[in-house]
């Protein structure tokens, strides 16, 4: 067979498994449905755990798999004030305004809705409104809407976002893909 045919047919023999077994867009999101509300999100090591009705569970980012989880889950309030993080972060709401405006830094990033949670991680700040979720990089000064559907509470760690709406656990990469 001559080389360049042969080429070909190795090519194309051998593209098919490296689509299986090498990076793709599918292996950056993980998600999972809550028996009711959930909360105490936390993300480390490639599992995001939480807590619901069933008490503690975790998700394995890298599979998709859920199971019950050995963590204490304690429930507090989500941070809609974005207070207590590793960042200089201010949340403003404007008198008869439907939107917040989150100041980190010097920089402002004007929101769709009102903050209803908020997270750090590094020079990262994920917040989550009840319209859309956003991730601003406090190192670059720049925002990005990570989805347009809002939800009620937040992590990120671990070069992961996670964020529930109602009982469902969305959770996607944030490392550069």
């Amino acid at each position: 067979m001559p080389p360049l045919k042969l080429a070909i047919l190795l090519l194309a023999l051998l593209t098919p498994s490296c689509a299986r077994h090498g990076p793709s867009q599918a292996s950056a999101k993980a998600a999972a449905t809550a028996q009711g509300e959930p909360y105490a999100l936390s993300l480390q090591d490639g599992v995001l755990t939480f807590c619901d009705n069933r008490g503690a569970r975790k998700l394995d980012l890298k599979t998709n798999r859920e199971a019950a989880s050995s963590a204490v889950c304690s429930r507090s309030e989500p941070n809609a004030a974005c207070s207590g993080l590793p960042l200089d972060v201010e949340v403003r709401t404007p008198l008869n305004e439907p939107n917040d405006i989150v100041d980190l830094g010097a920089a402002s990033f004007p929101l769709k809705g009102r903050v209803h949670d908020c997270s750090a991680s590094g020079k990262l700040l994920a917040v989550v409104t009840g319209s859309q979720v956003v991730l601003i990089d406090a190192a670059k000064g720049s925002a990005s809407e990570i989805s347009p559907h809002g939800g009620g509470r937040i992590a990120i760690g671990s070069g992961w976002l996670a964020w529930a709406d109602a009982s469902k656990i969305h959770a996607e990469s944030v490392l550069p893909h």
